[in-house]
């Protein structure tokens, strides 16, 4: 047990790097070509209620999906993060200036305006990760949110965004971290085998 903490930590700091070093440019292109394979994803395309997450500036960025998704009549929510550390709600939003600048300056829905949809009411979230593998095993931050907010979403496709330089060949994992279904990166949809 300890031995895999040790292991996701020395990975999360190696792969936190490799993105921190990424230029605006490259994120906003990578984030443009990612948006645009979504785009033509049927289940994206059938969803209805879709959940994403507000990226941190290194992270591929959701805003032109968002957009898109809301001018295609979808329910978008993001996260909210509760008082409770690990535990997190899914707010709907109908546009970008729903978000307010929150903890760790990042968005955040506004909590004067908050609400809520049950987590079993979505069709499509958009997983982020520090890093996933090819069978779709996630290494996130390590807070638990999602592995939390996760189980109770029990309809949802699972899809997890990242660079393709995030995508390894396996990444230490527990029994709670739910694995993800699909993988998204700027070079396309892949799916989990």
């Amino acid at each position: 047990m300890e031995i895999n903490k040790d292991a996701k930590k020395e990975l999360r700091k190696k792969l936190l790097a490799i993105r921190r070093e990424m230029t605006r440019e490259e994120v906003a292109a990578g984030s443009g070509r990612l948006a645009e394979h979504l785009f033509t994803w049927p289940v994206y395309q059938n969803a209805k209620n879709i959940m994403l997450y507000l990226a941190m500036p290194d992270e591929p960025h959701l805003d032109k999906v968002i957009s898109h998704a809301l001018a295609a009549g979808k329910t978008i929510c993001v996260p909210h993060m509760r008082e409770t550390r690990g535990l997190m709600d899914a707010a709907i939003i109908a546009n970008l200036e729903d978000l307010v600048v929150g903890q760790f300056n990042l968005l955040t829905p506004n909590p004067a305006t908050l609400n809520l949809l049950e987590p079993s009411e979505l069709d499509l979230i958009i997983v982020p990760g520090v890093a996933f593998d090819k069978t779709g095993r996630r290494l996130g931050m390590g807070a638990g949110y999602y592995d939390r907010f996760l189980l109770r979403a029990n309809k949802a496709e699972l899809i997890g965004a990242a660079w393709a330089a995030q995508i390894l060949e396996t990444v230490p994992t527990d029994e709670h971290d739910k694995p993800v279904n699909y993988l998204l990166t700027e070079e396309g949809i892949f799916t989990c085998r």
